[in-house]
């Protein structure tokens, strides 16, 4: 059986519509402490409380969206894992030319869940790199392979560690 996969990974709009209603959240919250519904806090403590809270919701939705990139992820039949981050030319452009490729490890901390993978994938220069993967960033049938593929690595990832101990 192989495990060859390649699946290109689309940035995922759940996952900006979650991260986004959460800074919502926050800011609503922010804004019911400033203007003192919430709590008993002096003007002065109230007023930095709620300061804190817009700027950390504004700063959260802007990491969201400043870490949104396209990825190209090739699993070869012996596991090896292969990532290439896409550089996009417009905001409605298709993929241009690959801006780095790399050969990576699955990390043993990666999240394989059965509509969510979190990847922690980590390069020869020892960077890591999280690739959040959604159902709704690729198709059906590759999120399926992709998912098997990585189960698969994980397992051979583990089962090489306990044969050094």
């Amino acid at each position: 059986m192989s495990i060859a996969v390649s699946a290109v990974v689309n940035p995922s709009r759940s996952l900006v519509a979650a991260v986004g209603g959460m800074c919502v959240a926050v800011a609503l919250f922010a804004g019911m402490i400033g203007l003192g519904q919430i709590g008993e806090l002096s003007d002065h403590s109230r007023l930095l409380v709620a300061g804190s809270c817009i700027i950390a919701a504004f700063f959260g939705f802007y990491q969201i969206v400043r870490t949104r990139k396209t990825f190209r992820i090739d699993i070869s039949g012996i596991g090896q894992i292969r990532l290439e981050e896409y550089i996009v030319a417009g905001r409605f452009s298709s993929p241009a030319e690959a801006a780095k490729s790399e050969v990576v490890d699955l990390m043993p901390d990666s999240t394989i869940w059965p509509h969510l993978l979190l990847l922690r994938l980590r390069s020869e220069d020892k960077q890591i790199t999280v690739l959040p993967i959604l159902r709704d960033c690729i198709g059906g049938d590759d999120f399926r392979a992709l998912s098997i593929a990585c189960r698969w690595i994980a397992a051979q990832n583990s089962g090489a560690k306990n044969k050094q101990i």
